[in-house]
């Protein structure tokens, strides 16, 4: 039998330093991925360096969509389970996922139009154009492993198990210190190869957390399995809806059913 949450049971003092330390922890090793580039990079020189500064506040964009996006979903999860309305629960979770996979696909697109002219609006250097742009491209067309990772540490954390949102990251940390230096100059991929390691290094902490979602959260299995279905049969009347809305604002009234 599954163990009661928690965050229904434990002590509201020792539950905040139980739910915080690791949540902390886990933000700070976000942050490395930043610092462990930056310190690898500067070894190939100093535009190097600079190409992937310039490109922090597009990232710090993409990690605040991400984190605001998982945190919403996070207290819906919570107050559904804290209701036992698992029904709800499972929808939280399935649009959760699907939330992430937008945003990823938002971020993709922003980067393939502006990563040019952003850093160019900085720099007239070609070398650090250049660089800044595949670097931004790569992590920006590569995020849906940060958006995944994040979403499903959330989905974690709102069932009291923020803890192992810690080693998700640790583990995506991990291997992005070992990566980057075999891509920057074992592979003489410079500045991309930096971007790359960084991109695996979150596609694993993301498999981590998904494998820790299915085996410890009925929540997120029973997603799983909806989100076919959701995909087949809900996303196509929700893009009815939207163009019925659209109609009956433009004055047109015909064919135009409201599916609920």
């Amino acid at each position: 039998m599954e163990k009661e949450n928690k965050l229904g049971t434990m002590p509201i003092s020792k539950l905040i330093i139980n739910m915080s330390l690791p949540i902390i922890i886990s933000m700070l090793v976000q942050a490395l991925y930043n610092i462990v580039d930056s310190v690898f990079v500067s070894r190939v020189c100093e535009q190097a360096l600079t190409a992937v500064s310039l490109a922090f506040p597009a990232q710090n964009l993409m990690i605040g969509l991400a984190t605001g996006t998982a945190v919403g979903v996070n207290a819906l999860m919570g107050r559904a389970l804290g209701a036992k309305d698992q029904e709800r629960a499972n929808a939280v979770a399935i649009n959760g996922v699907f939330l992430a996979v937008v945003g990823f696909a938002i971020c993709a697109v922003l980067a393939l139009l502006f990563a040019g002219p952003f850093f160019r609006s900085q720099t007239q250097i070609d070398y650090i154009v250049e660089n800044g742009t595949d670097y931004l491209l790569v992590c920006c067309c590569g995020s849906l492993g940060l958006f995944c990772e994040i979403m499903f540490e959330r989905l974690l954390q709102g069932t009291g198990r923020s803890i192992l949102s810690m080693y998700t990251q640790g583990l995506g940390a991990i291997v992005n210190i070992v990566l980057d230096p075999i891509f920057i100059f074992v592979l003489d991929m410079g500045v991309t190869g930096a971007a790359v390691a960084t991109v695996i290094g979150q596609f694993c902490g993301c498999i981590l957390a998904l494998i820790f979602n299915l085996k410890k959260m009925q929540v997120l299995k029973s997603a799983v399995v909806l989100i076919p279905f959701s995909m087949q049969f809900h996303l196509p009347q929700q893009l009815n809806n939207l163009v019925c809305l659209r109609q009956l604002k433009l004055g047109d009234h015909s064919l135009c059913m409201l599916s609920v």
